[in-house]
Formats: C-alpha cells, structure tokens, sequence
C-alpha cells in the first residue's frame, strides 16, 4: 500500500495579495517560507520515500526545505498543476468581482459548473489529479511520497477519491497552505482517505488571516485614474494622509505620463488606497492604504496590483520607497523586500524566483 500525503503549497505572494494566480507564477512570501519549514518539521520522523511537486514555482519551492533534510531529488508533475482559469489569470480577484460578476457568482456559489471564458472544469482536473495519484502510487508501490499541488486541484481531486460529487467542492472547502492530506492508495487503485487539510504544524500565526472562497467581501478593486471622478477619488484618499505639503505637491506634479500613474483601490466601492506606481523605474514612491485597513491585508493587494504591472512590463525587480510607517514596514517584512545598498530610503525584490535545476540532482 502507497501512502500519499497530499499538500497545498505555501503561501505566496498571489494569495496575500488576493488575486487569481493559477497557471501564473508568484513568489514566496515570508510567510510562505516558514510554513515549508514546519511541513520539513513535520515529516521529520516519518519515513518518505518520494517527493513531488506541479511544475509551478511555489509547490517545487514548498517542498526545498524537506528535499533538502531528506536527501530527495523533487519530481515535478504537471498533472499535479492548478486549475487554469482563463481570462482571469493573475486578476485581482476584486476586479473579477467587477468586470465579471455573474461569472464571479457562479465560481463562488457553485465553481463546479462555473463558466470563466478559457478555463478548465472541476471534473478536468479532478480526473487528472486522480490519475497522477495513481501513478504516483505505482511508483512508490509500498512506499510513501509528498505530493505537492494547489487549492482547487485538491479539492476538485479530492471528492472524486473520496465519491462525492464535485457540488461538494464548497463543504470540502479551501485547504490553508501546506496543509495535509493523507490518502492510502492499494495496489488494485483501491483508494482511502485518512484525513484532510491537517494543520497541526502550524502555530497560529502561520495560518491564513482570512478565509472562506474568492467570493468574499474582502478583495479590492483596483483603477488606473484617468478620469476626472477617478482623480476626485484619489484626492479624498490623498486627504487622509499626514504628509507634509511640500512633498505632496510634489507628488501631485509628477509626470506621469513618462514616469507611471496613480491606481486607486476601491472596497465595497469606496476609494479605500492609492499607490504612485512608476512604471518606467519599477519604483512605487507612495503606497497608502486608509487608517481602519492597515494592518490587515488590504496593502497587499494594492502591492499586488504594482508587483503585477511592472511584472508585465518587463521588469526584473521592484522598489518600494522606505515611507517610515509602520504599514510599509510591515508589508515590506511580508514580501521579500531586502534593503538597497548605501541607499537607505528604498527596498527592492526581486519580481521571478530562481528554481535549481536539474531538479532530480537535488539536493
């Protein structure tokens, strides 16, 4: 008998920053990186004989650590791969709420049967996370593996192994990152789960803060100002803040037409933040979100929008300027933000994480 644990990668920079990453690739955050820690921890004592991740950046770096403790190379797989969902690749997922709302409707009411233009189905991947278990299985034969793969694969995989309807996607719900699944498969495919989405090894400050699925009210969508009600929205935001008048103007005067623009972000329709995003250097001068959202997540989805833009644009790392606030501090810890030399005012990071290869020479 194999037995497969099955894990959600770690978290990442598309999951703080609340946006759709799917086939698009995202960077490990602070964070992320010590849940792969804990999971490494946590298998410890218990014997494994394979390991194997999706293709993607965050599962193959979820399980480094414990490549590297046990001595394993890491198999990638594609069939362990996340959903793809279309048009809405690497949109934050308040945007989709807003350009899509009846189809946003349907992916959080019933994904199941959801109809996002250029994506693949829940039976689709169920049948192809079900397939690559079994032939994880054959391979390991009376041996043990950790599986690496994503939130909708799993749970999608995970009612066609347990023989429940995909319609009860929602009951089984989101694994939090590198939470565990256990699943004892015998040599005639016969399939048991022992357990899901174990979490023990995580302290509290290692789980997610929110929860539930993207229909939740807690994305923030975001807008280039353009307009003159767009540029009313980003003085009220402007308003709110304890700058000195000088650097406002100063601010205010930028060419940004040559050196970027400002984005707004909106919650529940309201202008909520606003960020200078200078699209030519790579640098976001001023981030700011409103006093009652700081500290709870909602920068981080105005970073992800920039992170997104000047990803797009060809750029291999960004600058955060060192506003001195607590709000920036925090979010540059959370993301992986190092100090620029001999420039004390500015942090950057790097925008595409390096994978080693060849894989199977690990470690």
């Amino acid at each position: 008998m194999a037995d497969i644990y099955l894990v959600r990668h770690c978290e990442t920079e598309g999951n703080a920053a609340r946006r759709a990453q799917a086939q698009s690739e995202s960077l490990v955050t602070r964070k992320g990186q010590a849940q792969s820690l804990a999971l490494a921890e946590r298998f410890h004592d218990i014997r494994i004989d394979e390991l194997y991740a999706s293709d993607s950046y965050r599962a193959i770096m979820t399980l480094m650590p414990m490549a590297k403790e046990k001595k394993l190379a890491i198999h990638p797989r594609l069939r362990l791969r996340e959903i793809t969902v279309g048009v809405w690749e690497d949109m934050a997922w308040g945007d989709i709420a807003r350009d899509y709302p009846v189809e946003h409707d349907e992916w959080s009411e019933h994904p199941w049967d959801h109809h996002v233009p250029g994506a693949a189905t829940f039976a689709q991947i169920a049948e192809r996370l079900y397939h690559e278990l079994l032939q994880i299985a054959d391979e390991v034969q009376d041996g043990s593996a950790v599986c690496v793969s994503h939130s909708c694969t799993i749970k999608a995989g995970l009612c066609k192994v347990l023989g429940r309807p995909l319609s009860d996607a929602n009951k089984i719900g989101h694994s939090d990152n590198t939470c565990i699944s256990l699943i004892h498969v015998d040599p005639d495919h016969t399939m048991k789960v022992d357990y899901i989405y174990d979490d023990r090894h995580l302290t509290p400050e290692l789980k997610r803060a929110w929860s539930g699925v993207a229909g939740a009210d807690i994305n923030m969508s975001m807008t280039d100002v353009r307009t003159a009600g767009e540029w009313r929205d980003a003085e009220e935001i402007w308003s709110l803040m304890q700058r000195d008048e000088t650097e406002k103007r100063q601010l205010k005067g930028l060419d940004l037409h040559r050196e970027g623009h400002i984005a707004v972000s909106y919650l529940h329709g309201k202008p909520s933040g606003l960020a200078i995003i200078r699209e030519q250097t790579g640098d976001v001068p001023l981030l700011y979100v409103v006093p009652e959202l700081q500290g709870k997540g909602y920068s981080e989805q105005l970073l992800g929008h920039a992170i997104h833009v000047f990803r797009y644009s060809g750029k291999d790392e960004m600058t955060l300027s060192a506003q001195d606030t607590p709000e920036i501090s925090r979010l540059s810890d959370r993301f992986l933000f190092e100090k620029v030399p001999g420039d004390h005012n500015r942090k950057r990071m790097a925008l595409f994480g390096e994978i080693p290869f060849p894989l199977h020479l690990l470690p």
